[in-house]
């Protein structure tokens, strides 16, 4: 559905080699309301759970356990509060983590950078790989999360990305395209100005997907 948008050269992930043999691989999905599952998807499922339907398609026999972390209203400090419990306490081969939205409202760009570092390092200490997950490109409709402000955090998520040797999902870049392309397409895959409804997440999860193995799938008929 989406164009390819991660960003860099994406290392190697473990975890693609244990999907593909069939290995067990839990896998957090960690972040606020775009993460968790709301009422902008209709309340059942969200772009975690579709990750894990989507690698089931590309990996027959994996043995794949998806963990939703997602928290509405949290910011990176937010979730650093409940890391050991939410992600870390589930012993995870890997950690998507998806922040920003929150953050421009309340964390400054510097505390913003400095959390994601230890949202990797934590991450790290544990041996669980990461992705970072850049936000979502939102529209002028919310006055506090102005598009350009989310587009610097957004620049924030791939320069800490590139610095730690961490791939990122680069869903601003993802969803700015459609939106430059066809704006009618873009508002058709969202809740409101900042939320993806289920179209939008299953963008998301096509582009995560994308990041970890280094292939497409379309969920589009899901």
């Amino acid at each position: 559905m989406g164009e390819a948008s991660t960003v860099a050269p994406v290392p190697s992930l473990r975890a693609a080699q244990l999907l593909a043999s069939s290995q067990p691989v839990r896998i957090v999905c960690f972040g606020d309301s775009v993460t968790g599952v709301y009422y902008h998807t209709g309340g059942r499922r969200a772009w975690c759970d579709l990750v894990g339907l989507a690698l089931q398609r590309l990996y027959p026999g994996a043995r794949v356990e998806m963990v939703n972390a997602g928290v509405s209203g949290n910011s990176t400090a937010d979730g650093l509060r409940r890391m050991d419990t939410d992600v870390l306490g589930h012993h995870p081969q890997l950690v998507v983590a998806m922040f920003g939205l929150n953050d421009v409202t309340r964390v400054s760009p510097e505390d913003f950078r400095a959390n994601l570092r230890q949202i990797v390092q934590r991450s790290r200490q544990v041996g669980a790989e990461v992705i970072l997950m850049t936000p979502n490109f939102v529209g002028a409709g919310d006055p506090v999360r102005l598009p350009t402000k989310a587009a610097d955090y957004a620049q924030i998520t791939r320069e800490v990305g590139r610095e730690m040797n961490v791939p990122v999902t680069d869903t601003f870049r993802a969803f700015e395209a459609i939106q430059a392309r066809d704006h009618h397409a873009w508002i058709g895959m969202m809740s409101d100005a900042i939320h993806p409804n289920m179209r939008g997440h299953k963008l998301l999860a096509e582009e995560v997907v994308s990041t970890l193995t280094s292939r497409r799938v379309s969920l589009a008929e899901l």
